[in-house]
Order: structure tokens, then sequence, then C-alpha cells
């Protein structure tokens, strides 16, 4: 596996130590198609990884990644606080429960990922698994979407079959909700997005065309997993990601047939009747409609408590405190619907501020790795992008497998040695140039 450690640090960590850091990564990417529980551990093992290598002095983090690191480790500090804050300033009556609580622990995930890829990355490796993964993904969402899945899954995965069930078709031509292997329709179409990015950059960024086809197909199986999945604001997301990526890393005919294959789609989802529904509700939805109401409450829980919130994870029984006055239900009063509106109402103008600064460092950290040429920076870039336009009307944490797709991809965006997907020519013009060589190429 060591083969695989293509990575410009200079960095010599002991063979075991690299083994154990390729050995979580690869489990992580794994995790991005297969299951929620999987994502989970690998992220508490890449963690806990991260911190002993730390501890011994054994790894080195550019200043920028320390920045992020320091910060993210600071929101995971007040958000674990919130709640104790909530309930001596009389701002909730009762601690989150522990699943939801839990959740604090995400706020590390993607500082883990920069940490271990200091170590090296085994690109390849990962690009393999993430393409092969997500290709099965497709072709199972395909057969969820016509088949009524009705095979029982382990217990343990805590997957919901009736998930599978949902009907967004007619009785005479239904089509069901596929959720790949998650068997959760957002969680798949939402995980899409944050393994879109890459895929998109190795696209639009590499020389070989065998890589570039493969990239393409696997480009097409996540948009129809997302069309299939009748998520709107992430075939929404999806499109805008696709459209940014033929702008700026494609020209030519390339860039013609790709803008092609996305009004294509644009087409298709129109034509569809179950789709046409779904797009005619989607303004009813925001304007006047449950997400509205949603976040409705959510601004009442901030005008009450806008300082320190209800303390991380208490949004719904917050919002279930308002039930007589504002009427909200059990299913919206989970969160506000909006990234900004919920982490304001749990985690107060702290929790804002703080998680606003850790997107910020992390955009300016990987903004900068981009125009260095790093194709794993551009492919963390458009994920980031895709997540804050799905973020306005999603608060995307509250699925961890969500979350942790896209913080392992922002993670890796800040590390070295993605050239190594290029392809050889274009990858020593990179090295040439870095070097400051006068034979570089722009």
């Amino acid at each position: 596996m060591s083969a695989f450690m293509e990575t410009a640090s200079e960095l010599s960590l002991d063979l075991r130590w690299r083994r154990a850091v390729s050995g979580v990564l690869v489990l992580w990417t794994v995790g991005l198609v297969l299951a929620e529980v999987v994502l989970q551990v690998a992220t508490g093992a890449a963690v806990v990884l991260s911190v002993v290598l730390l501890a011994l002095g054994k790894l080195s983090l550019a200043r920028d990644v320390r920045a992020y690191v320091v910060t993210s480790a600071a929101l995971c500090v007040w958000q674990v606080a919130s709640p104790a804050v909530a309930l001596l300033t009389g701002a909730s009556d009762a601690w989150p429960r522990g699943a939801r609580y839990g959740q604090v622990l995400d706020a590390l995930a993607g500082p883990a990922a920069a940490t271990l890829g200091a170590a090296g990355v085994p690109w390849l490796l990962l690009a393999g698994v993430l393409a092969g993964g997500w290709l099965l993904a497709a072709l199972l969402g395909v057969f969820q979407n016509r088949v009524r899945w009705s095979v029982e899954l382990p217990a343990f995965l805590k997957l919901n079959l009736g998930r599978l069930h949902e009907n967004f078709g007619t009785e005479e031509s239904p089509r069901y909700a596929a959720g790949g292997f998650f068997s959760h329709r957002l969680r798949f179409a939402h995980g899409a997005i944050a393994a879109l990015g890459p895929t998109l950059a190795v696209l639009g960024g590499v020389e070989q065309a065998r890589r570039r086809v493969l990239a393409g197909v696997v480009v097409m199986g996540m948009l129809v997993s997302i069309y299939n999945a009748f998520a709107r604001a992430a075939l929404g997301a999806a499109l805008m990601v696709s459209v940014l990526a033929l702008l700026l890393l494609v020209q030519g005919a390339a860039r013609r047939v790709g803008l092609g294959l996305v009004i294509a789609l644009v087409a298709v989802v129109s034509l569809t009747p179950a789709w046409r529904a779904r797009m005619e509700k989607a303004l009813g939805n925001i304007y006047g409609g449950e997400r509205e109401h949603a976040m409705s409450v959510g601004w009442s829980l901030v005008r009450d408590y806008p300082l320190t919130g209800v303390g991380f994870g208490n949004h719904k029984p917050a919002a279930l405190a308002t039930q007589d006055e504002t009427g909200i239900t059990d299913l919206l009063a989970t969160d506000s619907h909006n990234l900004w509106l919920t982490v304001w109402a749990e985690t107060g103008l702290v929790g804002l501020l703080l998680t606003v600064v850790v997107h910020v460092l992390l955009a300016k950290a990987l903004i900068r790795r981009y125009r260095q040429g790093s194709l794993a920076a551009t492919g963390a870039l458009l994920s980031w992008v895709g997540f804050h336009v799905l973020a306005m009307v999603h608060y995307l944490p509250f699925h961890s497998s969500v979350y942790l797709s896209f913080s392992f991809v922002w993670g890796l965006g800040l590390c070295e040695g993605s050239d190594v997907l290029r392809g050889r020519a274009v990858r020593e013009s990179f090295v040439a140039l870095a070097k400051g060589s006068p034979g570089a190429t722009s």
C-alpha cells in the first residue's frame, strides 16, 4: 500500500504509521458510498490517529491548515459546552439526546483528514475506490428507482427500508425513491454533491483520456443518482457545480458537450411528470410552505436567545416548546432548514461566528492551493460551493453521513500530491513551475 503514497510532503514516517493513515483514508472513502456507520468509524479513527501523530510530533502542518484545525477545534469545544451554557442561562431545561449531541465530533472531521493527509495520501487508490463505489451505487439507485426494494437489511446498519418505498410517480407508473447503499434518498443525493466536486476536477484537469472518460461516466452516474432520488435542492446544486466546473476547467468541444448534457438533463427533468410535480411544489415550499414555517420558528429562537442559543442539539425540543403558538410539527422542528439559522439558534452568536470563520479559513486555504494547481483543492472548492448552495435550504450537519463526506473532501483538498492524478506531462510542468524553473509552462 505504501507504493500508493505519492505526495510532495518531505515527512518521513515509519511504514506502519503510513499504512495506518492509508487504511483509515481508504475506509473513509468506502464509507462515502456504503453506510454512515462506516463513515463514523473511519472518522473516529482519523481523529484519534491525527491527535496521536500530532502529539508525537510526527506531523508538520502548513500555517493556514493549522488555523483551520485550531478554529474547528474551538468550534467543537463551544458546541460541547453550549448545552451547559443554555441550561445555566435558562435557554433550555434539558440536555440534548445522546445521538444528536455526539455530532459535536463531526466538527473535527475535516481537520482530521487534513492532518492525516500531511503524512501522504494514496490518491490513485482513493480515486479508484470512489469511482468504483459510486458507479455501483448509481446502478443500485437505477434499480431502486424502478423496483420496490424488499430485501431486509442488517439491523446494525440502522437503515430505514421505508425510505425506499416512497413513490414519486403514479400508481400505474411508480418511481420509488432511490437511496443507493444508504437507503435514504437525501443522504444519498446530498453525499453525491460532496463526491461530485473531486470527480469534476479530475474530468477537467487530467491529461490521460482514459481517466477523463471514467470521470465523465462517474459524473453522469452521480447526476442520474440525484435525479432518481428526487432531491430537488441536490439536483439544483449539482447542476450549478457542474456548470461552474465546465466553465472554469474545460474548454472547446468538451465544454460544449458537457453543457449540452446538462441542458439535456434539465429537459428530461422538465418533461418527467413526477419531477414537474416536485418542482412546482418547490417554490411553494419555500414561500409560505414548510421551509418558511421552519425558518420562522428558527428566527423566533434566535430572537429569544441570540447570544448563547438553546444549546447544540436542542433545536427540536426548543422548537416543539413553541408548538401551541407556532403550530410547528415534529418533523419540521428538527432544524431551521438553513445552516446558518440553525447554527445561530443552537449555539448562539459565538457558534455562528466560529462557523463563519471556519468556512472562511477553509475557503482561503483551498483557493490558495487551487491557484497553485492542486487538483484536490479544485475538487474541494467545487464541493464547498455545492455545500453552501444546499445549506440555504438544508441543515446538512444533521445527517452525519453527508457532513462527514464533505469534510473528507475538504480535508484532502488541503493536502499535497494530488497532481499525481493529472498525468506525467502535466505533473512535471506543475512541479517545474513550483520550483521556479525557467522552462516551466504556465
